[in-house]
């Protein structure tokens, strides 16, 4: 394999840690204009080692300010994954009505996995671990974690949803110490057997004509199935379990590339938003950063919407940037590319071709091909820095669309990064490349485009 030669791959509009390792988001948690991205962090090292939660705030989603460690190993072991809440109601007693805390509920990684609380009194900054941890011991099951709490509309209170192995567990709560049982999910027959669930999320989103709960499982997959992915199902919360009211003909994943793990959304945002970790583990660890290691994808608005081909199914759209501008430049033939981000807004019709191209003779492609799927290829696109990122199955994904006709598709591109989100977002796709120098050129075939560059 070729090395990369030094060359800085620090991401523009993508969260990173201000070194070292970085993996899923934790704790994502709306307060007062402020959002919160905790993250399972490694702060001594650029591998995975042991698991703190990092911590940045944010008012737009975009620009952010690094804080302190939040949480970090103790007797119970290591900060595995979790979440937050903001208290309003001070039902867990550690706060006040005109003081509300946040709650972090998170894994401890020891001997066992069991779940654990901690609070903060100070808008999130520190936070003080509870004395009664773990609040849910482990019952005897492996690859028991990732604990995300919600408000419970149905019994009052807080649920929860945690992974089990190859299932999910819901528990009940009125004020977040203790914990009951109330139900499992999983598939009567797993049509992926070696799989398991990891990073759970539940929450309701409205189709257009009723209230329907979306539950996000994260899945470890051997490479040779495609690594590690996200599925998705949609169905009704009885507040005890999740019932599915969709069919089920394999796994729906929330997006179609390589890149995009373990993610979660925000607890009170004023619309629903989406973050995930933008590597897949497979890999992640060698990725040729230099003094830090991983990034987040763009925050997302995540919604339902309905498709003539593909039912009702989630959508995702990027959050924080202008794409609208109306300063982008038609693509005709090809144009030269300056440094920083960008973006492409493609009218792409089938057999469309878009490149992306340095002068190494390295090139990312992607499009839309003539039976209808999204597709992009990286196989020529970077430096050779990983065995299993230079061959199949991580050189080439496509996926069906869900409409018919012309297709309108954004591309946004930040050092070593590509989304696509095609019709608003019915299908989406994240991509890393590392080019060995940037990519100094894009070309169109079979598309109209326009190429916005984007201020950060």
């Amino acid at each position: 394999m070729s090395k990369p030669g030094p060359r800085s791959y620090r991401p523009a509009l993508h969260f990173t840690a201000p070194s070292m390792w970085l993996n899923d988001p934790n704790g994502l948690v709306y307060e007062e204009g402020r959002y919160h991205l905790y993250y399972q962090h490694h702060p001594y090292s650029t591998v995975w080692g042991p698991m703190h939660w990092g911590h940045a705030v944010s008012t737009d989603l975009l620009h952010w300010e690094h804080q302190p460690i939040a949480l970090s190993p103790d007797a119970l072991g290591t900060i595995f994954s979790g979440s937050a809440v903001l208290d309003l109601e001070n039902s867990s007693g550690f706060g006040s009505l005109g003081r509300p805390p946040i709650v972090a509920v998170y894994t401890s990684h020891g001997a066992k996995e069991q779940q654990s609380i901690a609070f903060s009194l100070d808008r999130g900054r520190s936070f003080q671990k509870y004395e009664g941890n773990p609040v849910i011991p482990n019952p005897g099951i492996t690859n028991f974690r990732d604990p995300k709490v919600f408000c419970n509309p149905v019994r009052g209170g807080w649920g929860m949803v945690v992974s089990a192995h190859d299932r999910v567990h819901f528990y009940a709560s009125h004020d977040l110490k203790s914990w009951e049982k109330t139900g499992e999910f999983g598939l009567s027959e797993n049509l992926l057997p070696d799989s398991v669930w990891e990073c759970p999320d539940l929450f309701p989103l409205f189709d257009g004509e009723r209230e329907r709960w979306v539950l996000l499982a994260s899945m470890i997959l051997p490479p040779e199935q495609g690594g590690h992915r996200t599925q998705y199902f949609l169905g009704q919360f009885d507040g005890s379990r999740f019932l599915c009211d969709s069919p089920f003909n394999g796994p729906e994943f929330i997006d179609m590339g390589f890149d995009n793990y373990a993610g979660c959304t925000y607890f009170g945002a004023p619309v629903r938003t989406f973050i995930g970790w933008a590597a897949s583990p497979v890999y992640a660890g060698e990725t040729p950063t230099g003094p830090f290691c991983g990034q987040m994808t763009l925050p997302r608005a995540v919604r339902l919407v309905k498709t003539p081909l593909g039912g009702t199914r989630l959508s995702f759209q990027p959050l924080g940037l202008s794409l609208d501008s109306g300063k982008g430049r038609e693509i005709t033939g090809s144009l030269p590319l300056t440094a920083g981000p960008f973006a492409l807004r493609v009218r792409a019709r089938p057999g469309c071709e878009i490149v992306l191209s340095n002068r190494a003779g390295e090139c990312l492609r992607f499009g839309l091909d003539r039976e209808n799927r999204i597709w992009c290829d990286r196989s020529a696109s970077s430096c050779a820095f990983s065995e299993a990122f230079c061959r199949p199955p991580f050189q080439r994904m496509s996926a069906p669309r869900f409409y018919e006709g012309e297709c309108e598709l954004d591309a946004v591109f930040d050092v070593c990064s590509l989304e696509l989100y095609a019709d608003g977002g019915a299908r989406c796709g994240t991509f890393l490349a590392y080019p060995t120098v940037p990519y100094d050129r894009v070309s169109a075939s079979g598309a109209a485009a326009q190429l916005i560059e984007l201020d950060r």
